[in-house]
């Protein structure tokens, strides 16, 4: 019998419910359990089979007792007949000691008294004399042998039978073994084995000795580890369980197994019981409690903990409560002289930083890392040629952390803003000069600065009575994938480049673009790659269609698994990932596949990423990070399984999932997300699994995977805006969608505003702002002719009208959206929506439309491309 139960207890440290001993063996048993078993009294002839009603189901008994049914089928209260086993050993203020709660209880019930839990632990004082403790072990063994035996109902004399009117009594609160209780156990410990461990000889080598002689006696088997069935039978045989009223020997698994194998080491043990000793008083000078470091991305910073103590004692270093110690980050390193060590700092990794003693919470020190990077800047056009009188205009896009400030200078000179001639335009973003003469040619310089550094972009202006035709524009192009191919077109003059028909033989093939005359295309999601391919999914046909951006011709077909439907490119690892599903509506189960390589000109294939229990159709989402223009390398993405409050984090490079981030204390399955590189967030909108109720909104920190905020009233997916510092979250009803938005800073989320429309929005795009180096938002309708404007600065609304009537929502496909809408990026002027038969151009600097172009049934989506 003990041996089974020494193998429940190992099953249930295994299984990770170790803290599941803690629960009290107060009342009655399980009635859906115990009350189920067939019962007969021959006495009486009563009988209740299995299934029947029980008079016990009705029934509530106290605490240190059971019901049972009497011989004329009436429910009783009895004194437990005995009580599991679980060494919770407690004092009782008859100054006894019991192996457990349920005992202490039973005991009450049986000598028909109050007996508490004695706090003050008095009977422990009993250990002053030898005859005493020989006492205590004798009753600690008969309690053990009381407890470890099973009790027969047909050898148990038969209780006086009593009808019940007991009602339940308070349970006693049952503490856990928390660290200080867990350290109390320990000092408790090196005290008892240094009485029976130690002679008087040995006695003046100190606690590294005497852990030792313990490490030795506790290895039963000899083999350098302590495993969790030693410890438990240690503290059985040595009679541990009265040096702690919470905690039990095999609790050191749980709080000083460092490497996590389920055993301790040697060196383990040692520190174990040396944290005792570690420290005894700490400080930190008050101007020192926090510190700001400042870093710019790339470099390697080493942070140093200012609480000291005599001895100095071990630091432990935090990020929103996690230790780093454990967060297993080849970029994080916490060295053993206190201090922590950051290799190529990324913007995800600004923040704070907390120290303190190991065994002291309450003197800590926090460090504010500020993460800076050097100011990007752009400019168009490189160089433009204009006839006296004119008007040249300039433009720069800037991006970095802090904002850069922007100025503009001529051939290294600050402009003269007199007489008109210059006109600046919002923060910098344009530069126009009115009415160019000769002395008007020059080298016009735009200049980003910030506390990393200062940098700067040329545009050349040349005034001549003749002028070279020059582009004045970055141009580019898009795609529009429809019912009948692949058409390319220029946004200015809306004319058509190229067009690649459903009907046209794929090159090197003899298989159709997308088939015979009459089958319409079906188009998943598609991608700009490097600005050299567009990558396609055909989902009835089960692969990615490659096309190059110069050729305009499809130059691969790669096979995939069935249904493949959205596409996501990470451009640091030239990856494209792709997720199919299992038929044609999204159930919520779907597989991941990966293209590597995708830029480059070579056949392709895909591979899958390694697999969770050898399934690779798990999957309810995938979240990949968007490329930003802060071009930060995302080291991981997120998965979903089916019907999980939580998410496993997804190790790109390494194509493998790597831990799992549990948000069930949330009632979190993660629906959608957004990542904003400048302060590491995690936006997710949170859904039950089984009924998809709305819970919220929550805020992970990317670094430690640990919550920020959970916003439980924010309901809708969020969309981060290009530079990293806007999350819009759209919330759709019934009647209406709200905007809500929210300013990224370093402190976490802001509210800025909301706008509630009664328009029912199809799709969102981020445009460059024309007054703030920072984007605007532009949304189309799903059922009106009218796309929405925001400005995201200051939450101003317009409305764009005379957009055409939206395909029909019932048309789209793959849970694509009716009326898609896609911007041309920084320095584009244009953006393009669709309409049933038609797409829209519309100038995102103007707020007009630019043209309409026909007869394109059903356009599904647009990717933008550079020019050859």
């Amino acid at each position: 019998m003990w041996h089974r139960r020494l193998a429940v207890f190992l099953l249930v440290l295994t299984l990770g419910f170790v803290k599941s001993r803690n629960r009290e063996e107060h009342g009655n048993f399980n009635k859906n359990q115990e009350n189920h078993f067939l019962r007969t009294s021959f006495e009486g002839g009563y009988t209740m089979e299995l299934g029947k009603e029980n008079p016990c189901d009705a029934v509530t008994c106290g605490v240190g007792r059971q019901c049972e049914v009497s011989d004329a089928g009436q429910a009783v209260c009895i004194c437990r007949l005995y009580c599991k086993h679980h060494n919770k050993p407690v004092c009782g203020t008859d100054g006894n000691f019991y192996n457990s709660h349920c005992e202490l209880h039973r005991a009450a019930c049986l000598e028909d008294k109050i007996i508490r839990i004695d706090h003050k632990r008095g009977c422990l004082k009993k250990r002053g004399s030898q005859e005493t403790t020989t006492e205590e072990h004798r009753y600690t063994t008969s309690q053990m042998n009381r407890t470890d035996t099973p009790v027969l109902w047909t050898n148990l004399p038969k209780p006086e039978l009593k009808v019940s009117t007991t009602t339940k009594e308070p349970e006693t609160t049952v503490r856990e073994c928390v660290q200080q209780e867990y350290d109390f156990m320990k000092e408790n410990i090196l005290l008892f084995n240094n009485d029976e461990l130690m002679d008087n000889k040995k006695s003046g080598r100190g606690n590294e000795y005497l852990v030792s002689i313990m490490f030795s006696h506790y290895d039963q088997n000899n083999n350098g580890y302590l495993e969790a069935e030693e410890l438990w039978q240690a503290g059985e045989r040595d009679h541990l369980g009265h040096l702690s009223t919470v905690c039990i020997l095999a609790d050191m698994l749980l709080y000083d197994d460092t490497n996590h194998d389920g055993k301790l080491d040697i060196n383990e043990f040692y520190l174990a019981f040396s944290k005792l000793y570690s420290v005894s008083v700490v400080s930190l000078d008050k101007s020192l409690e926090v510190n700001h470091v400042m870093a710019r991305v790339g470099d390697n910073v080493e942070i140093k903990c200012d609480v000291s103590g005599t001895p100095p004692p071990p630091i432990v270093w935090e990020r929103n409560n996690l230790d780093l110690s454990i967060l297993n980050e080849d970029e994080i390193k916490v060295f053993v002289d206190g201090s922590l060590y950051l290799t190529n700092v990324q913007l995800v990794h600004g923040g704070n930083y907390t120290c303190y003693a190991q065994r002291n919470r309450d003197i800590f020190q926090t460090h504010v890392l500020h993460v800076q990077t050097l100011p990007e800047v752009h400019v168009i056009p490189k160089l433009q040629s204009r006839s006296p009188g004119e008007l040249a205009e300039m433009e720069c896009h800037v991006a970095g952390v802090p904002t850069p400030k922007v100025s503009w200078l001529k051939n290294d000179d600050e402009l003269k803003m007199g007489a008109n001639k210059y006109t600046i335009v919002g923060n910098g973003t344009a530069l126009l000069v009115g009415k160019v003469t000769y002395s008007d040619t020059g080298a016009y310089m735009c200049v980003a600065s910030n506390p990393a550094g200062s940098m700067r972009d040329i545009s050349s202006l040349v005034v001549q009575d003749q002028p070279t035709p020059t582009a004045p524009f970055e141009e580019k192009r898009f795609f529009v994938f429809h019912d009948w191919g692949v058409s390319v077109y220029d946004p200015e003059n809306c004319r058509l480049y190229h067009q690649i028909q459903s009907t046209d033989i794929i090159p090197g093939t003899q298989e159709y673009v997308c088939g015979d005359r009459g089958i319409n295309c079906s188009w998943g999601s598609a991608i700009n790659v490097a600005n050299r391919y567009v990558y396609v999914s055909q989902p009835t046909k089960d692969r990615i269609l490659i096309i190059s951006r110069v050729q305009m011709v499809v130059v691969d077909v790669v096979v995939t698994d069935k249904y493949p439907v959205d596409v996501h490119y990470v451009p640091h690892l030239d990856q494209v990932w792709l997720t199919c599903w299992r038929g044609p509506e999204d159930q919520g189960s779907k597989t991941i596949q990966i293209i590597r390589d995708a830029s480059q000109k070579r056949k392709h294939h895909t591979v899958h990423p390694e697999p969770v229990d050898g399934h690779f159709d798990l999957v309810n989402e995938l979240f990949i990070p968007l490329t930003q223009e802060l071009q930060h390398p995302w080291k991981y993405g997120f998965v979903v399984h089916t019907n999980q409050r939580g998410m496993y984090k997804l190790h790109l490079k390494g194509m493998k999932y790597v831990k799992t981030v549990d948000l069930t204390p949330y009632n979190c399955e993660p629906h959608n997300a957004a990542f904003a590189a400048f302060g590491g967030y995690v936006v997710l909108e949170c859904i039950e699994p089984i009924t998809h109720r709305p819970t919220g909104q929550l805020v992970l920190d990317y670094l430690t995977d640990t919550v920020i905020s959970h916003k439980i009233n924010l309901f809708g997916q969020p969309h981060i805006s290009p530079d990293s510092r806007y999350v819009v979250t759209l919330e759709r009803t019934n009647t209406s969608v709200i905007m809500i938005a929210q300013e990224v800073t370093e402190q976490g989320l802001q509210f800025l505003f909301d706008v509630r429309t009664t328009l029912h929005i199809s799709d969102i795009t981020y445009f460059p702002s024309r007054t703030t180096q920072s984007y605007d938002l532009y949304a189309s309708s799903s059922n009106k002719e009218d796309i929405l404007f925001v400005d995201l600065a200051n939450g101003k609304v317009e409305m764009i009208t005379g957009i055409g009537q939206a395909m029909d929502p019932g048309v789209a496909e793959w849970k694509n959206t009716n009326r898609p809408m896609s911007s041309a990026g920084i320095f584009g002027t244009y953006m393009v929506t669709t309409a049933n038969e038609a797409i829209f151009v519309v100038n995102g600097k103007t707020r007009t439309v630019n043209c309409e172009i026909g007869s394109i049934v059903h356009p599904r989506m647009v990717v933008w491309v550079k020019s050859p």
